[in-house]
């Protein structure tokens, strides 16, 4: 008799970020997988504390969390972390445990942590990574360029694609900051004598603003994310990419390409992980900050995703 396959839970707050990264690296591990959305009440969930049973913690519209346990359960950010190892409890410690980024506590409780190298966390059952864990593959982009071509036949190269990113935690955009940022667009436009092709996230506010200032200029191609994003296309065709510095994701999803990788600056000053993050790239030649002027250069992708979801198979003798 044919054991059954074993079974993976992704597990997130709402974050469109940390969504990507769990969802990124179980795809990668190649697990039949579900992805939950909780979250947990005032205080514990802003507390990030494991007090109590984190299980009988969440909001009415989260995801239920009952059994059958999976056999694998992936967590991004620290206030999903309690979720994970209260999993592995109550299935008994046979719940396989991944959490992306620092949880803060019980570090020794998880069989696996993934954790950007600057976040400075070691141990045993730490992984350090380059940067963040994403869902970009070669066979997604091959498959979107074959998908969405035709939306950019009728451009002129090169294709130079704009990713925008918007308001975080820590970052409120401005009405003002995306003014600059279509001028910037524009500019980029007319120095290359090419097409840009913008693509705003979710996070990006004033989008109808957005859509009023690109719709109507020449050579401009803006996705309506509402409706279709051909996002793996664009990185896909893409003969320069630009994006804003408020995203690691991002900004690694960009790096996985191997194409020249520019910086747009919204964050301005201050010591944040994204302008470490970007330091960092800058000093090894990966990325560089757009100040006007427009080059190739060439450096070696890093692909975090398949190296760890390697290192999970092999944990787990998948």
């Amino acid at each position: 008799m044919t054991a059954p396959k074993k079974t993976c839970w992704t597990i997130t707050d709402v974050s469109p970020g940390m969504k990507s990264q769990v969802i990124g690296l179980a795809e990668a591990i190649g697990l039949p997988t579900l992805h939950k959305t909780c979250k947990r009440r005032w205080p514990w969930g802003w507390l990030s504390l494991s007090w109590g049973n984190p299980l009988a913690q969440l909001t009415t519209n989260s995801d239920e969390l009952s059994p059958p346990w999976p056999d694998l359960v992936i967590t991004c950010g620290r206030r999903s972390a309690p979720l994970a190892l209260a999993i592995k409890r109550q299935n008994k410690g046979k719940t396989f445990c991944v959490h992306i980024q620092n949880p803060i506590l019980n570090k020794e409780d998880f069989d696996l942590i993934v954790a950007p190298e600057h976040d400075h966390l070691k141990g045993q059952n730490v992984i350090s990574t380059k940067g963040a864990i994403h869902k970009v593959t070669h066979e997604k982009i091959a498959e979107g360029v074959k998908t969405f071509d035709h939306l950019f036949q009728d451009l002129p190269r090169p294709y130079n694609v704009v990713l925008l990113g918007g308001t975080t935690n820590r970052y409120k955009m401005s009405r003002k900051a995306l003014d600059n940022l279509i001028q910037v667009i524009l500019r980029i436009r007319d120095t290359t004598k090419g097409s840009v092709i913008v693509t705003p996230s979710f996070r990006t506010p004033f989008r109808e603003h957005l859509t009023q200032s690109l719709n109507h200029e020449a050579h401009i191609f803006l996705a309506d994310i509402e409706k279709i994003n051909p996002y793996f296309a664009m990185l896909g065709m893409a003969d320069v990419i630009f994006t804003t510095d408020d995203s690691v994701n991002m900004i690694c999803e960009s790096c996985f390409t191997g194409k020249p990788v520019y910086i747009l600056p919204l964050l301005g000053h201050g010591d944040t992980k994204p302008k470490k993050f970007i330091q960092e790239l800058t000093q090894e030649g990966i990325v560089r900050l757009f100040e006007g002027e427009i080059s190739a250069w060439t450096y070696v992708p890093f692909n975090d995703t398949e190296n760890v979801a390697r290192a999970v198979r092999k944990t787990m003798k998948l």
